[in-house]
């Protein structure tokens, strides 16, 4: 029986479509460097998730090919109680960041929410950047820029590989790799 994985750690051998986790924090990431930020923290998801840890890792590269410390980062869980939570230790800790990099939309909702009960402007203070694009982060307060993740073109993309793979099981197996875009909105400014 022909099988795929979708949005999953590739395994040899086994027909695949996903999404770039990787590239999609490097744009993150740059999009602040290019903003003129140098002290980015990051919350992390959880990482025993794939998702989590190749974007916590490419935080880490991206900030090491910049010469950035990266050692302001807390792991948090995908909810928006775990974004605040991780705003509250990151400031408790004494970390001066001017710029956040939150692993998923939730997480920058409840990081913003964190900042500005700490009378922390964003982005005037410090710039936020989520990842997903959920369809409410156009409208979080400012709204969010965040990293654009395609999940209906990776949907009908899943079925139509799936679909070549029944009617042809002879077909030589690959990986397919969507690429994710960075969407820019409010909630990211230059560096003061």
């Amino acid at each position: 029986m022909p099988y795929i994985q979708i949005d999953t750690a590739p395994r040899p051998g086994v027909a695949s479509i996903g999404i770039e986790q990787v590239y999609g924090t490097q744009l993150a990431v740059n999009h602040l460097i290019d903003l003129g930020h140098r002290r980015i923290a990051e919350i992390s998801g959880p990482l025993n998730w794939y998702d989590a840890i190749m974007r916590h890792r490419s935080w880490v590269s991206t900030m090491d090919r910049h010469t950035l410390r990266h050692d302001m980062t807390v792991e948090g869980n995908w909810t928006a109680e775990s974004g605040y939570n991780g705003v509250l230790s990151l400031l408790n800790d004494g970390a001066e960041f001017t710029a956040l990099v939150a692993g998923n939309d939730q997480m920058a909702l409840g990081a913003i929410a964190a900042l500005h009960e700490h009378g922390l402007n964003v982005p005037d203070d410090v710039s936020v950047v989520g990842f997903d694009d959920i369809p409410e982060s156009a409208y979080f307060l400012p709204a969010l820029t965040t990293v654009h993740q395609d999940f209906k073109l990776l949907g009908e993309q899943s079925i139509e590989l799936l679909i070549s793979l029944i009617r042809n099981p002879e077909m030589p197996i690959h990986q397919r790799v969507l690429y994710p875009d960075l969407i820019v909105r409010g909630s990211t400014a230059p560096a003061r």
